[in-house]
């Protein structure tokens, strides 16, 4: 649908609307209050251009705006602070079902501007917390307002970290069992998915430390506490996925080893029957020569005593084998 939601609050009130039109967007916007603006469609090209002449949005901040892969980055302005993050969820929790898109923010003195690819977000908490009039959402800047829903993106990060360990486990036990189910090509792909939340990850890292060491008037040093606190997790998550990279090795070095002692077995195997041939293979040979004068030939038992010969020959060697502990 097109359109945005926009919450406007304050320490004891707060107004939610749906808003179509954008030129009635800034109309929200007041010294008096605080504003969120959420723009759940930025596909939509007619209204993306209504909202970049709304706003007076600068044509290189538009075109980072509308980049379905723009990396996350935070840049500081007179007026406002602009930030790209990706968001990454996963609603069912399940690997094969993550949704990954490009969030957009700008925050000034009064709004805090959101620019999303598809409605479904993972900011529910955020509007939750938005009702209470204790929170300290309504009490605290536009900055903190900022903190919390790159707070919320972070800590769906770690949900898909969760998922990605319970996945590692399981595969893990089957290998481990020897299941005929394991598959060399889910570990990989659980290695795919490792490196696209490292790629991601690290760039929210350095936009927090930038954040950080901002000295920009729109951000006030009592709320870098919680800045500090969303740099952590990043770091939390990255030495995780460190882990988890270090066992995605181990379980394909695991992997390996069984596929070598599977196969060192079925050498041994063949190698331990082609000993046994062998001497019978010889004494074979020997009998099958046509020799005249050879003094077993005309025997009457000759037949039974080279099976005798066979079969004692054998199981001396298989004797021997068990004893060297080699079967």
């Amino acid at each position: 649908m097109e359109g945005c939601e926009i919450y406007r609050f304050s320490g004891q009130h707060f107004e939610k609307f749906w808003v179509t039109d954008p030129h009635r967007i800034k109309s929200h916007i007041s010294e008096e209050s605080k504003v969120w603006i959420n723009i759940q469609d930025i596909n939509n090209q007619t209204f993306m251009e209504e909202i970049k002449e709304v706003f007076n949005i600068h044509p290189l901040i538009y075109e980072d705006l509308t980049h379905p892969t723009q990396r996350p980055k935070i840049e500081f302005f007179d007026d406002f602070i602009f930030i790209t993050i990706r968001m990454i969820y996963s609603p069912n929790r399940k690997l094969n079902q993550v949704k990954s898109e490009k969030i957009s923010l700008l925050f000034g003195n009064h709004f805090i501007l959101t620019f999303q690819e598809n409605p479904e977000d993972v900011f529910d908490p955020i509007r939750a917390r938005l009702e209470n009039p204790q929170g300290k959402m309504r009490k605290l800047g536009t900055d903190y307002f900022s903190y919390t829903l790159l707070d919320a993106i972070i800590d769906h990060y770690f949900h898909i970290l969760e998922i990605i360990v319970d996945e590692m486990e399981h595969l893990e036990n089957k290998l481990l069992n020897k299941s005929k189910s394991f598959q060399l090509s889910a570990v990989y792909t659980q290695r795919k998915h490792i490196e696209f939340i490292r790629r991601n990850i690290w760039p929210i890292r350095e936009l927090l430390s930038q954040w950080k060491k901002s000295d920009h008037h729109l951000i006030r040093k009592k709320n870098l506490i919680y800045i500090n606190d969303a740099y952590d997790h990043c770091i939390e998550i990255i030495e995780n996925l460190e882990l988890q990279k270090e066992s995605v090795n181990s379980l394909v070095e695991m992997y390996m080893a069984q596929l070598n002692i599977r196969q060192n077995e079925v050498m041994k195997t063949l190698t331990i029957i082609a000993t046994i041939f062998i001497p019978l293979t010889f004494l074979a040979g020997v009998y099958g020569m046509n020799f005249e004068n050879m003094p077993e030939l005309q025997w009457q038992y000759g037949y039974l005593y080279t099976w005798v010969t066979f079969v004692s020959v054998t199981l001396v060697l298989i004797y021997y084998f068990k004893k060297r502990r080699w079967l």
